[in-house]
Order: C-alpha cells, then structure tokens, then sequence
C-alpha cells in the first residue's frame, strides 16, 4: 500500500469525524457503552455460574444482581446523555450570540471606512481590505485637510480580533482629530502615538502610514511608522518612502521623520500592509507587479489596485508558516494629466471591501 494511501481505520475515524455531529457522536457513545454493558453483564454472569455452580436461588439471586447492575449503568448513561445534550444546546446558544455579536462589530467595522475621494485635480484612488477573520485589524481612511490636501492612512493594529477591532475606533477617532490640526505627516504621527501610548500602556501598537498628497502642487509627503514603505512608480523608476519611525504607541516619547517628493503624471502610488507583503513570502512587492506587467502599462488606479490585491490572495504567505492567514489591504492613488482652469475629472469609484 502506497504511504500516502489512506487506511481503511484512517477512512473510518474520518468520516466518524467529520459528517457526524457532536450530539449524533454523544449519542452513539452511549448506546455502544450500554451494548458493552449488556454483553460485559451476561459475561460475568456466565462466568460466575460456571465458578460456583449456584443453587436455583442462588442464580436467581445473582441475575438480580446482574440485572440491577446493568439497569444501574442504562440509568446513569442515559442522565449522562441528557446532561450532555443540555451543555450543548447550552455552547451552541452561546456561540449563536458571539457570531451574532461578531457579526455586528463586522458590520460597524465596514461601516467605518470612508468613500474614495473624488477625482479631481488628475488623480485617481482605489482602496481594497479583505479581513483574515470576522473582524480584523488593518484600516485606512482618507482625510482632507483642504480643498487640495488631502491626509490619507493605512494602518495595521497589533494582534487580531476583537482587541484589534476595538482599538480601530480609538485609532480612527484620533487620526481624524489630528489631521484636521495639521496636514504633517510626522506631526500627525508623533502626537497619535503619544496618544495611543497613554490609552494602551504599549500593550497594543499601529503600524501605518500618514501620506499627505497636496493635489495642486502634485506632491506626496509621508511618515512611516513601522509599516511597509510606501512605493512610488514613475517614469524615474521606483520610490520607497521609509522615512519614518517605530510602531506609533509603541513607547511614550517618540518623534517621527518624513520626506517628500514631486509627482508626475503617469505615477502610481501603492501603500500596503504587511499581510500583502507576507502574503507573497516576502517576495519583494514591486518583483510581484513586475511580473504582472504592471510597471509597463499604464492604468486606473481601480485595475491597479485590483491586480495586488488578487495576487495577495492567490499568495499562500510565508513558506516556513503551516497555516497562516492575514488581513490585507491596498491603496492605490494615480496621477493623470492637470485638468484645465475649469476642468474636473470623474468622481472616484471604490473597487471593494472584502
């Protein structure tokens, strides 16, 4: 038999596992015990008779016995079976009300990401998030600070489920009241991680990055807080922006550097988080669009951002990782030609939420 051949016990114990259910598997348990019970009785029954050879009220005395105890084991394997099934019906009531209340915090969680900005000014946008889980930890968000400025995060919360979950609203809160004061990058961070750092001790921590586009004069600024560097792909080839610092809230002082370059029409600007980059095994990103054409065709930022976000999920993450499973997301921002004194380009349409 070939190894790699499933054994007729090896088929058993698997369909034993997987189409029956919990209370199909209580259920047969006890009816083999009692079947058990019932031969192990007659068993010990015979064996006694042969032993002593009994009187007529001997043996009557002794199938009594025998009976008593065999009845006693029914009574007690039949209160074990209901027992059980009360605990079940029990987890089953309450797992119902995690999945339900799961199911709302995923609801709220959609409901806090924000539309696409419009297109205006040239520039095209596209955003694409895919969670591991129910509920996840990664989030971006598009702030204007003026009709020209525009502060955009993407962020990845420490950690998985409903910590993660509930640290967005704190994070979104914060980031939304910081880039209102400022469209600094690096001013935005330092304060929002002083911030985070005295609601959550360094217990949580954000990777992200704040990318501030000034849309008139076609530059990006950005800070990078323990994230992915955000890529820029132009004519020049392409540009990763690190500059930046540790995770925010992380540590209690922390200031952060940011850099800033000039956009072209033709650019592609791609900010991602680490399960994209985990997902292609740590391939670099900009290998992976090579590969797809992307660096040689020119595009929306939609088709762009759909094309990396396919990929990571076609990806099977880190090699030396046995199961392993991240939220992914990807935003994507293209430079078009200015638009005349009186032009505007079409509004932005956002290629998904997963």
């Amino acid at each position: 038999m070939d190894a790699k051949t499933p054994s007729l016990a090896d088929r058993a114990r698997s369909a034993y596992q997987v189409r029956w259910s919990p209370q199909q598997r209580v259920l047969f348990e006890s009816i083999a015990a009692a079947v058990c019970a019932y031969f192990l009785s007659a068993s010990f029954e015979a064996a006694v008779i042969r032993s002593i050879g009994p009187t007529e009220w001997e043996l009557a005395w002794v199938s009594d016995v025998v009976l008593a105890g065999a009845f006693g084991t029914a009574v007690y394997l039949w209160r074990h079976l209901a027992t059980t099934r009360r605990e079940l019906e029990e987890r089953e009531r309450a797992q119902l009300v995690v999945d339900t209340q799961l199911s709302i915090a995923a609801d709220i969680q959609r409901q806090l990401l924000p539309p696409l900005p419009p297109n205006e000014h040239g520039f095209e946008w596209a955003a694409a998030l895919r969670s591991a889980g129910t509920i996840g930890g990664d989030f971006y968000d598009f702030m204007p600070f003026s009709p020209t400025q525009l502060v955009v995060l993407v962020a990845d919360v420490s950690g998985k489920g409903i910590p993660a979950a509930m640290a967005l609203g704190s994070l979104r809160s914060a980031f939304r009241a910081l880039a209102r004061q400022s469209p600094d990058p690096a001013r935005i961070v330092t304060q929002l991680s002083a911030g985070l750092y005295d609601d959550w001790r360094g217990a949580l921590y954000v990777t992200c990055v704040v990318a501030t586009f000034d849309l008139r004069q076609r530059t990006i600024t950005t800070t990078n807080a323990g994230h992915p560097p955000a890529i820029v792909k132009g004519r020049g080839g392409l540009h990763f922006l690190r500059r930046g610092g540790p995770p925010a809230g992380l540590f209690r002082d922390t200031t952060f550097e940011q850099e800033s370059m000039q956009l072209h029409t033709g650019d592609a600007c791609f900010i991602v988080t680490d399960g994209v980059t985990e997902a292609l095994d740590g391939t670099p990103l900009e290998h992976n669009l090579e590969r797809i054409g992307l660096w040689h065709s020119t595009g929306d930022a939609a088709r762009l951002c759909q094309a990396v976000m396919t990929r990571a999920l076609a990806a099977h993450g880190p090699s030396d990782a046995a199961e392993w499973d991240d939220d992914r997301t990807v935003v994507v921002a293209t430079v078009g030609p200015a638009p005349g004194p009186r032009g505007r380009s079409n509004g932005g349409t956002r290629y998904g939420h997963h």
